[in-house]
């Protein structure tokens, strides 16, 4: 009785994430495993790494008894070697965000929340299956997440594609929280707009 009151609990939080529609950059790709495996791997997949593509650049800490506060220089040298450092930090993100494919993808219109999404795809796919997802979320800087997702329902659309909607498997609160913090961004910014329109009118 508790492990469904559990359930109940999980699924309620679910359905009360935000859910906002908005076109990104998404790269998906099958994971095969086979039925022995599966239990293990959804078990322990874990989604998922989120980082920034441009690191945040902390204030300088500086220790008084080694740098003397009357030589301007160290703190120069101080601010050079923070400025290097950024600018790196951006070149290797931006590299690993080149390799992973999310700057060349094609971006989709998505449905996405902190328990999910919804997106279209090209290939068949059916209930169960596992996906690894990479998205780039448009944010700024914009932050890269990387997750596991089991697909919950399918639906054949009249073009050919079809349009998927996946549970994230095991995702880290770190990461689901930037998806909440950039959902709520994007509602207050649709709302922002309908006000403004309708001011217009």
């Amino acid at each position: 009785m508790e492990a469904e009151n559990a359930d109940n609990r999980k699924a309620e939080e679910r359905r009360s994430y935000f859910r906002v529609d908005d076109v990104i950059s998404v790269v998906v790709n099958p994971v095969e495993i086979d039925k022995e495996s599966r239990e293990k791997f959804l078990k322990s997949a874990t989604s998922s790494t989120a980082f920034s593509l441009m690191s945040q650049q902390r204030p300088p800490v500086i220790d008084t008894e080694e740098i003397d506060p009357d030589i301007p220089s160290n703190q120069k040298l101080y601010d050079l070697i923070a400025e290097i450092k950024t600018k790196l930090d951006f070149i290797i993100n931006h590299f690993m965000l080149e390799k992973e494919g999310l700057l060349s993808s094609e971006k989709k219109l998505v449905n996405i929340s902190a328990s999910g999404l919804r997106f279209s795809v090209g290939h068949p796919v059916k209930a169960g299956d596992v996906l690894e997802i990479k998205l780039l979320l448009p944010t700024y800087p914009p932050v890269a997440v990387f997750a596991y997702g089991e697909v919950k329902r399918v639906e054949a659309l009249n073009d050919g594609k079809f349009e998927v909607a996946v549970e994230y498997l095991n995702m880290g609160e770190p990461v689901r929280n930037e998806i909440i913090q950039y959902t709520l961004s994007r509602q207050r910014e649709t709302i922002r707009r309908l006000r403004e329109s309708g001011a217009n009118e």
